[in-house]
């Protein structure tokens, strides 16, 4: 009963160490993306990076989906955009954004799928 007492703390700690930790550091990973508050948590998923690709599903604060390049600097958490249709969203500094940027996600590998970069949001 003694060895059972000692070891329990022991695999409490590790259990709470690996539930806190991070899903992945900047460069162990591709990073997460979602949608943003400021667009009513709400992020088209598309076969193209353009407006009339066929709309996949919609992303939403809570549910993600992952970039499937790795980040090449923190302004891009999903390696560099592809110039697609231009598209209009609230960004980052809850301004009205018009951009081409799109990033290719990983929602129906190996068929390609993309999201408007200035309208997501990123996690490691």
């Amino acid at each position: 009963m003694s060895r059972l007492v000692k070891v329990l703390p022991v695999v409490a700690a590790m259990g709470l160490t690996i539930g806190l930790a991070p899903a992945a550091s900047a460069g162990e990973g591709p990073a997460l993306v979602s949608a943003t508050v400021t667009n009513d948590c709400k992020l088209n998923v598309r076969t193209e990076p353009q407006l009339s690709g066929t709309l996949l599903t919609t992303l939403s604060c809570v549910n993600y989906t992952t970039c499937v390049n790795l980040e090449t600097s923190p302004e891009e958490p999903c390696g560099k955009p592809v110039v697609g249709g231009e598209y209009t969203c609230v960004g980052g500094k809850n301004t009205q954004v018009k951009d081409n940027r799109w990033l290719e996600v990983a929602w129906r590998a190996p068929k390609t799928s993309y999201v408007a970069a200035a309208c997501a949001n990123f996690r490691n």
